[in-house]
């Protein structure tokens, strides 16, 4: 395969819209630049939670994303990120899938970017054959204040970019922006920063990236210690998720999702998943942040991501500061038919 394949860190807190990101380069919407090389791009997204939703997210993708289902990155990253490049680039070796060009890795929005470069540059294998080529950091304009002030995590996130990409500015007033802008320029003073709604197309994004000035790596270095503080997980979050077989009332169903953002508060980090809705053929999309909930949309697949037995309708929460079993009663209670556990915090906390 010949020259080293550049490996792109997608990163961002949790709800900024990485995924929404990707869709528009890959799948070349309207205004989005797609690149020119995007049809030998594989995607690799790692997931909190053991049920495929970010993967229902992209559409005419089913053969170019691998899902990366063992936790959070920077948690594994030694495990199912490294097996899974080496078993990539050995499969496009003997031809038994399509040759790749380039790889983009979506993390989880918890995780820290910095274990990735460093087992692209020192892992043996994949340094001869990989090479770390830049992180885009997507910031939400709406809660990215706030995300920066309360989580390390979007610090580090922030710290560690190459490319600062702003999403939802077109809800945001100027000033909130621009108040935002300065807060990422001090904390990264290299990084070019960007709205998603005039950026380059994915070739140009990428090389911004990859031609980003190396002499940053005292930066990271001081930043890596001071925003995260001791390794060895997230202390405080949870991933709970939950399963409806029973489809439900749209009204009820979206005045329970309501009461629930607003009982969970400023705790709930970030929401999603699929319901569906009586009398509707297709699921609808559900996504939240904090207590922000967006418009549900239809998703039509040709085969269904979730088995069967989990049931219509799945939903996963991932909050911090909040007691499991608060959280789960009051899931139960503002949600129709209570709906039964898939998985609780054991699976991703370390």
């Amino acid at each position: 395969m010949g020259a080293k394949i550049p490996v792109t860190v997608i990163s961002g807190f949790l709800g900024s819209g990485k995924t929404t990101l990707l869709n528009r380069l890959l799948n070349g919407e309207p205004g989005s630049g797609a690149g020119s090389d995007a049809g030998r791009t594989v995607v690799l997204i790692n997931e909190l939670g053991d049920v495929r939703l970010e993967h229902e997210r992209f559409r005419q993708l089913s053969d170019r994303v691998v899902l990366l289902e063992s936790g959070c990155i920077c948690c594994a990253v030694r495990g199912d990120l490294v097996d899974a490049l080496r078993q990539m680039f050995l499969d496009a070796l003997y031809k038994r899938i399509p040759p790749f060009s380039r790889i983009l890795l979506e993390t989880t929005g918890l995780a820290d970017p910095a274990p990735v470069m460093y087992t692209l540059q020192y892992e043996r294998f994949l340094a001869d054959r990989y090479v770390y080529a830049g992180c885009i950091t997507v910031v939400d304009a709406v809660h990215g204040m706030a995300q920066l002030q309360l989580h390390p995590e979007a610090v580090q996130q922030a710290v560690l970019a190459d490319v600062l990409l702003l999403s939802k500015t077109d809800v945001t007033n100027n000033e909130e922006t621009l108040a935002l802008q300065q807060e990422l320029q001090r904390l990264n003073t290299s990084a070019a920063t960007l709205t998603t709604h005039v950026q380059p197309g994915l070739d140009a994004l990428l090389d911004m990236a990859a031609q980003a000035p190396w002499h940053k790596a005292g930066q990271r270095s001081m930043w890596s210690g001071q925003a995260m503080g001791p390794r060895g997980g997230h202390a405080a979050v949870n991933v709970l998720t939950l399963a409806w077989a029973q489809p439900w009332g749209r009204a009820q169903g979206v005045r329970g999702l309501t009461r629930l953002l607003e009982a969970m508060g400023t705790g709930l980090l970030r929401l999603k998943g699929r319901v569906q809705f009586e009398g509707e053929q297709h699921a609808s999309a559900v996504h939240a942040v904090h207590q922000h909930l967006y418009p549900l949309q239809e998703i039509i697949n040709a085969q269904p991501v979730f088995p069967q037995e989990d049931g219509a309708s799945v939903l996963l929460f991932i909050f911090r500061g909040l007691e499991a079993a608060t959280v789960l009663a009051q899931i139960q209670a503002s949600l129709p038919h209570g709906g039964r556990v898939l998985s609780s915090g054991g699976n991703f906390i370390q």
